[in-house]
């Protein structure tokens, strides 16, 4: 079994049948994991790309037991190869043996979830109990095999090459490793001993600095850009925001002219030199093998590895995609050496100064919904603080936007916030091409999730003309954005307590907004007329969760007759128009591109 490459095609042919042992966590994969796994098998087997190579998922380690395998590492992936096969089986047929009627893979222990399992791959209608993160990435792939495939032959050629090429090792431990924990236990730890636990970021400081003689100063530097939880340049309690500002301006065109030390000693003077560590002097850490996109700590909304990896990526113009920042930090150095270590870590520090200078940063611990920015030169300071705040909650890739930004602000100097906003704007814009038609937003077509914070966005900017009272204006200016991602009805799916509608209407775009799962489960199937009073409330407190459902709520008042299809219909187009209009030339494509 070791030497073999195998694909789901082959654990058909060679009968394999899998369990996850009762120690093992549960499916844990959340939308970033799955859709990373997704865009990386599209671009691979992408029709002008191709060139026939399999997919590599990777190694899974499992142990022989009776006729089956237990899986010991890699039962994520293992997991989110069975969601793949529930849904590619509607393309490419032959997915359906892989299923196996549910024998395929079994959950040792666990009842419930082998029930789950069972009963969607057997298109069972009713699910009494529903594993939660496993329907969610099934819905996360459905989503995707609509909305990034224009026809069911390409999903069908998509489907066969996942079934033929996504391969896979099998590492097979042995049988004595079954009844002794001792043994399983040496096993993790060697796989930890060998650099799989420690903290990568860790190793490559250690790697950049072999052979340098100025290590002090570099570890200098390093410690002072690596906290993304503190400024680099400390502010003082005598420190006006002018002066404050200054700092960083006088600092960035330091780095301008090449006088990195100078820039430097405007930083924070108070970071340690302390380790000039060996790799083995690193503490091995048990690590979540997940890419974390999300939890980036109390102040940046990018973490240190991956602002390493931007950094390292434009250092070297290596125009790194979606598949390069998923790959580990050691093997990127490992396959493109960097070779000037100290303009790297003056080059470091420029972009650490720019980061903290034109980006947006959190206020407070994570779980405020608080955003503020340095750099306030200008009329739109307030509108950069927004759009970027939108983009950060939309989970639109960093790298997509932030790494152009940041490249331009490294070679010329912005103007004020009104260019800044201006350039972000004419990034975004080319990101996320406007659908030709709004029959395509729908619900039952997997809307971009995107075109809602965008849409409370461009209502927030030009509240002047979409909101008529001073009280609806100040409602709105006060909108925070946060990272809500239910979508919800306002016409409810389930209609018995309203008018009925087709379901055309009520999974148009019109009838949607973006509020948080708790708010959403408060809406539930309720009267239109009680969710409106709790839109009311929201407004009351000045804590809106969407500005677009606020308009909605605002629409429907107008009428004596209240929520009605016709209603949606004008607010729809009114909102569709909205949208076009932030684009400067309006225009639109047809396919939506979700990177």
């Amino acid at each position: 079994m070791n030497t073999y490459r195998y694909t789901p095609e082959k654990i058909v042919e060679e009968k394999l049948i899998f369990s996850i042992p009762l120690y093992q966590r549960l499916f844990s994969w959340g939308e970033e994991q799955v859709k990373g796994l997704l865009y990386d098998l599209k671009n691979h087997f992408d029709p002008d790309l191709d060139n026939g190579t399999p997919y590599y998922l990777g190694m899974l380690s499992c142990i022989k037991s009776g006729n089956h395998y237990d899986l010991i590492d890699g039962q994520q992936r293992f997991t989110v190869m069975i969601l793949l096969a529930i849904v590619l089986r509607n393309y490419y047929e032959k997915w359906n043996g892989f299923l196996d009627g549910g024998k395929r893979l079994r959950f040792m222990s666990r009842t419930k979830d082998n029930e789950y399992l069972t009963a969607v791959i057997n298109r069972q209608v009713e699910i009494l109990d529903p594993n939660r993160k496993m329907e969610d990435g099934k819905k996360i792939i459905f989503d995707f095999m609509v909305s990034q495939f224009s026809s069911d032959d390409m999903r069908e050629s998509f489907a066969k090459s996942a079934y033929t090429r996504m391969s896979f090792f099998f590492s097979e431990l042995p049988l004595s490793y079954a009844s002794n924990p001792a043994s399983l236990n040496k096993y993790f730890e060697a796989m930890n001993a060998g650099g799989k636990g420690l903290e990568q970021h860790e190793i490559l400081k250690v790697k950049l600095m072999q052979g340098e003689e100025n290590k002090v100063h570099l570890t200098q530097i390093w410690n002072a850009v690596c906290d993304l939880n503190r400024p680099v340049i400390k502010r003082n309690e005598k420190d006006l925001e002018e002066g404050y500002r200054s700092k960083y301006m006088q600092a960035i065109e330091l780095c301008r002219n090449h006088r990195f030390n100078e820039a430097f000693e405007l930083c924070e003077s108070s970071y340690d030199t302390e380790d000039n560590n060996e790799i083995g002097d690193i503490e091995a850490k048990q690590q979540d093998f997940r890419q974390s996109f999300i939890e980036t700590g109390e102040r940046s909304f990018i973490t240190f590895p991956e602002f390493l990896m931007m950094v390292i990526d434009i250092y070297l113009n290596l125009s790194g995609s979606y598949s390069f920042y998923r790959k580990e930090l050691l093997k990127i150095y490992e396959a493109h050496p960097i070779p000037d270590k100290q303009d790297f870590y003056n080059q470091l520090l420029f972009y650490r100064l720019l980061l903290d200078y034109y980006i947006v940063y959190k206020e407070g611990d994570e779980n405020t919904n608080k955003y503020d920015i340095v750099f306030k030169e200008g009329a739109s300071a307030e509108a950069l603080k927004q759009y970027q705040s939108m983009l950060y909650v939309s989970q639109s890739p960093f790298y997509n936007w932030l790494k152009p930004v940041l490249e331009r602000l490294h070679n010329e100097t912005v103007r004020d916030t009104d260019e800044l906003l201006l350039w972000i704007k004419e990034i975004d814009n080319s990101l996320h091409p406007l659908p030709r038609d709004v029959n395509e937003m729908t619900y039952d077509k997997g809307i971009d999730r995107y075109w809602f914070w965008r849409l409370d966005y461009y209502l927030w900017e030009r509240k002047e003309d979409y909101f008529k009272t001073e009280e609806e204006k100040q409602i709105v200016e006060e909108y925070v954005f946060r990272a809500n991602r239910s979508i919800e009805h306002l016409h409810p799916q389930h209609q018995e307590n309203n008018d009925i509608w087709g379901d055309d209407d009520i999974h148009s775009f019109g009838n949607l907004a973006m509020i948080s799962q708790s708010f959403n489960s408060q809406q539930s199937d309720d009267p239109v007329t009680v969710k409106f009073a709790r839109i009311k409330d929201q407004a009351h407190n000045h804590t809106l969760q969407s500005i677009k459902m606020y308009l909605m709520y605002l629409d429907a008042e107008k009428s004596p007759l209240g929520w009605k299809v016709d209603i949606k219909n004008k607010h729809q187009d009114k909102m569709y128009d909205l949208l076009k209009k932030s684009y400067p030339d309006v225009s639109c494509s047809k396919n939506r591109n979700m990177l």
